[in-house]
């Protein structure tokens, strides 16, 4: 584990503390310039990007929304904060909490295709100790589609809905993962802390000094996670995905990985013989564990977007320039990345192929019943993605 951050020794009255903090935010070039799968000035810029996005990303969380007698869900990942692989159908919100307190969360459940609310130990920031400790997905609604869910350490008499706390500091984590991004409604939901009057208490030094010590070590330990992450891409079999959990992932997930490599005239055809399961999606992302631009290009598909073969078999194309069918991931320019499948409750993990190729064979090497899309149809396609992040909330 990363030395966690200590400020109790520096004093406001000159910039110690923001040197320090300055330090931290120097320290993280060596994701960029120190890792030796980084090996092109594409590549490096998003990475830099990226260290801009995990510090901008990390300070809501850590220096704004973070006192948990009086949290808000606020939105966690999204089209502008990429790190962590959001999944391109998932609408992930947060909060702080703690096991002292009890809550409410009332409001619209939304139609959403897979929903979790999860309880996790300590925070986001120290991600190796931010252990899964209570969920719910199946949420007994009301009237109008109303939900009522208690948090607490005991549940209440008469409680259908109920999350269990810990002791001590914790978040709450809800995503709801959409298949039909043009007809489902995302939810409209708020957390309400029972006895604790309003205004808050005024801010302090201290409060500020703890907050900055959390968004250090959260610029110190999450990028490290990641890479560890990363690394388990590069671990299995060539020509196919391996499918494992991850630990800060979503529990009822299984994350089929691997690396892709595609030249400007190339194609990677890939085969997957898919399981039973509720719902199911494929991304490409960066090497930095980034979602691509999913709101603007098609780099993502899931169980209701992609077409699906007779034998049960997805079939789908990376490449750069457009083979003109419907399962294309856009590569957008990128010759190297990850592949991410994502099954939820799958009844088994059946075989996996990818085979790179001539961007011209790929036709060829295609069922003929696979459908074509024009270039008119491929701007409609990509004119409704963008316009469903802004109404499922996910920009």
């Amino acid at each position: 584990m990363t030395d966690r951050t200590s400020f109790k020794d520096l004093s406001f009255a000159n910039a110690d503390i923001w040197r320090q903090v300055v330090k931290v935010m120097a320290e993280m070039e060596s994701l960029v310039w120190d890792d030796p799968s980084i090996d092109d000035d594409l590549s490096r810029a998003e990475g830099v990007r990226q260290l801009t996005r995990l510090i901008s990303g990390g300070q809501p969380i850590t220096l704004e929304n973070i006192n948990p007698d009086y949290p808000h869900f606020m939105q966690l990942l999204g089209t502008k904060v990429q790190w962590g692989l959001p999944s391109a159908d998932c609408h992930y919100t947060w909060a702080p909490a703690h096991g002292d307190n009890s809550y409410r969360i009332v409001g619209d459940r939304g139609t959403a295709k897979v929903i979790d609310l999860e309880v996790r130990e300590d925070h986001i920031a120290h991600l190796g100790d931010w252990k899964l400790f209570h969920r719910l997905q199946d949420l007994e609604v009301g009237p109008n589609n109303q939900v009522e869910i208690h948090v607490s350490k005991e549940r209440p008499a008469n409680a259908t809905n109920w999350l269990k706390l810990p002791d001590g500091p914790c978040n709450l984590v809800f995503r709801q993962y959409f298949s039909d991004w043009d007809t489902e409604q995302p939810a409209r939901l708020t957390i309400i802390t029972k006895d604790k009057p309003l205004p808050p208490p005024p801010l302090q030094e201290d409060d500020i000094r703890r907050n900055l010590e959390l968004y250090c070590d959260l610029l110190k330990e999450m990028p490290a996670g990641f890479r560890k992450t990363v690394g388990s891409y590069y671990n299995g079999k060539d020509n196919e995905l391996s499918f494992d959990g991850i630990d800060y992932g979503f529990a009822s997930l299984r994350y089929g990985k691997a690396v892709y490599h595609c030249g400007p005239d190339e194609a990677v055809l890939l085969e997957i013989e898919l399981p039973k399961t509720k719902f199911w999606n494929i991304q490409i992302g960066s090497q930095f564990w980034e979602a691509r631009d999913y709101h603007l290009r098609q780099t993502s598909l899931n169980d209701h977007q992609a077409w699906v073969d007779n034998d049960g078999i997805f079939r789908a194309v990376i490449a750069h320039d457009d083979p003109s069918i419907g399962n294309w991931l856009d590569a957008g320019g990128h010759q190297k990345g990850l592949v991410t499948v994502r099954y939820y409750e799958a009844d088994a993990i059946l075989p996996t192929r990818m085979k790179r190729v001539k961007l011209h064979e790929v036709v060829d090497l295609l069922p003929t019943s696979t459908p074509r899309v024009s270039g008119e149809q491929r701007q409609v396609l990509l004119q409704k993605r963008a316009w469903s992040f802004p109404r499922l909330g996910r920009d």
